[in-house]
């Protein structure tokens, strides 16, 4: 009963498919185009459960498929489950996303599924391992099946283009080798196991970065050219293509399919290679497949600038009528932000093993690498407060002299603008446990801060003096200055027989010794002392992603707006290392040496 039931129902929406085609038109020779999911799933397309070992969808997979395709050719009946649409409503209510809250924050995503908007730009804004490329590639393929199986088996002819022009579908990465791996090389493993495809791409001509399939339309012409001795053949007029950003290549090609890997990561400066001008660049060549054309855009997010950003915040705009009625200008993008826990079901990536394994290492890089967080100009906060509350010894004081079983280390910075003037020293010390074994702890001796006074600058014998009277009572092994406007002090110093030296002042110096800083402050190896000023700024300073990595920089509007103190003890922290550090890390200047 159950069987007759599903063959009627089979039955009345092949009916309903070619009433529907026959309304729009479409030739009753055209090709049957199946849903995404099938194209996926059965044995006679990609045949996914069929591999060894079986590639099973996950979840979250099938229903940023599901809502993609909603509506097109092929997926008119296709839709979520309820059990479906409640896994889109609990990650409204339970994850943090970066979506207007005023908009309705996540629940955007549902609307615009339930409103029946057809999308032709996809932003997949998603963690690490998130399987990312595995699902563009999924989208590549499907997009290629549904140019094979135009009517007639002449995608030309559809789009009005001329017989001999190739149709593109490019895949475009931040540099060469990004752009032949990881994604195009998915695509390609997509194809070459696909039975559909098994006589569709031409090996001989494909190479690695291009494929060449073959429609119906090339076949035949290629029988009439051989019929007639011509020794050129097509071959063949769909291409898959990757290439890079600065690829001029790309460009001027009929393309009806772009796919921008990793794109938050292009260069968001003016250049060949900006978000900004790629996209532009690539978009024009897409007019004449109209809403057929398709943009999908995956990447872990960056900062809150660029084009990336920019089309997730135009995907939630909405205006209100003379009615009162709202409306929505952006309709045909979908932005679709998850965390890594929400892609992947894997019990190595739930939010409890991900918290437990990698937030410790480094807070900020797992808010946007795995939360899938953008981070903004404003930045978010560098340290996390709770790390830095465990690392203070509430009864440790500064200490009035030395022990003689260490070696201290003192660095200094003076403040680029504001005249002030921070000195931190730092010991290491080797800690023995019978559960943790040996371990190297950092251990804060002396913050101290110095500012100017009525616009006065510091008198810089003053500070000579201190770091004179410090060597006295401790066993300094090392003075080090940032390089602004430090040199007359070293020269000083050095006639008084003490190892002074300069540092590099610059991005990659800096977020060397901050990360350093933070790995310490997270596995719980930095004992502070409570120094009000420097805890305030750890507290308050806040870091962004940059080009090199993240930046830091002190919040203004804080209670603590500079950043000296955490300067200060983030140098002498890693001069305290300095000695056990691989040797990529860069050195220091040594002016003179000895200690008194």
């Amino acid at each position: 009963m159950k069987k007759k039931q599903a063959e009627l129902q089979n039955n009345f929406a092949d009916m309903l498919d070619a009433a529907i085609a026959e309304a729009k038109g479409i030739t009753s020779d055209a090709h049957k185009v199946v849903d995404i999911i099938t194209f996926c799933e059965d044995p006679k397309y990609l045949n996914l459960l069929g591999q060894d070992p079986p590639l099973n969808l996950w979840p979250m997979q099938k229903i940023v498929l599901k809502i993609f395709y909603r509506g097109t050719p092929g997926n008119e009946h296709i839709q979520l489950t309820g059990e479906e649409e409640q896994v889109l409503f609990d990650i409204s209510i339970s994850e943090e996303l970066d979506y207007d809250l005023e908009k309705g924050g996540f629940t955007q995503v549902i609307n615009k599924y339930k409103r029946s908007s057809l999308f032709t730009h996809m932003l997949l804004i998603m963690g690490r391992r998130s399987s990312k490329t595995t699902l563009v590639s999924l989208i590549a393929a499907y997009e290629s099946y549904k140019l094979l199986e135009s009517p007639e088996g002449n995608p030309q002819k559809k789009y009005g283009i001329a017989p001999d022009k190739n149709i593109h579908i490019i895949n475009v990465a931040t540099n060469e080798n990004q752009a032949l791996d990881p994604l195009f090389v998915e695509i390609e493993s997509r194809l070459s196991r696909s039975p559909y495809f098994a006589n569709k791409i031409n090996q001989s001509k494909s190479r690695k970065g291009k494929i060449h399939l073959l429609t119906e339309s090339d076949k035949r012409e290629n029988e009439a050219r051989i019929k007639r001795g011509m020794g050129v053949l097509v071959d063949g007029s769909i291409v898959l293509l990757s290439g890079h950003s600065n690829s001029s290549g790309l460009r001027g090609h009929a393309t009806i399919v772009l796919l921008f890997d990793e794109f938050a990561h292009f260069v968001t400066s003016s250049g060949r290679s900006s978000g900004d001008e790629v996209y532009n660049a690539l978009i024009p060549s897409m007019k004449q497949f109209g809403s057929d054309g398709k943009v999908v855009m995956l990447s872990d997010p960056k900062g809150k600038q660029g084009m990336f950003w920019r089309l997730f915040q135009m995907s939630q705009e909405e205006k209100s009528a003379e009615n009162g009625e709202k409306t929505y200008p952006h309709d045909h993008l979908l932005s679709i932000q998850l965390p890594t826990w929400r892609m992947n079901p894997t019990k190595e990536f739930t939010r409890e093993v991900l918290e437990k394994t990698e937030k410790p290492k480094d807070p900020t890089v797992f808010h946007t690498s795995y939360g899938a967080r953008f981070v903004g100009i404003e930045g978010i906060r560098l340290f996390d407060s709770e790390k830095i509350d465990f690392a203070i010894d509430a009864a440790k004081r500064e200490p009035e002299r030395g022990d003689s079983r260490y070696m201290y280390y003192v660095h200094l910075d003076p403040a680029t603008t504001s005249h002030n003037y921070a000195l931190s020293m730092c010991h290491k010390e080797t800690l023995s446990s019978p559960f943790f074994g040996t371990r190297t702890k950092i251990v804060l001796d002396i913050c101290k801060f110095w500012t100017p006074q009525e616009g006065r600058p510091i008198e810089i014998k003053l500070i000579e003096n201190y770091i004179k009277e410090l060597c006295s009572k401790f066993r300094i092994s090392s003075v080090t200055f940032d390089t602004f406007q430090s040199a007359q002090t070293i020269q000083n110093l050095k006639f008084m027989n003490i190892n002074a030296f300069e540092t590099p002042f610059n991005d990659h110096y800096l977020i060397e010794i901050y990360g350093h800083l933070k790995t310490l402050l997270n596995e719980g190896d930095l004992i502070l002392y409570p120094n009000e000023k420097l805890i305030g700024e750890m507290k308050c300073i806040l870091g962004r992603v940059a080009k090199f990595g993240l930046r830091r920089f002190a919040d203004k509007k804080s209670e603590y707006p500079t950043d000296d103190c955490c300067d200060s003890l983030a140098g002498a922290v890693y001069q305290c290392l300095q000695k056990v550090m691989v040797p990529s890390l860069p050195t220091s200047r040594v002016v003179r040496l000895g200690f008194k």
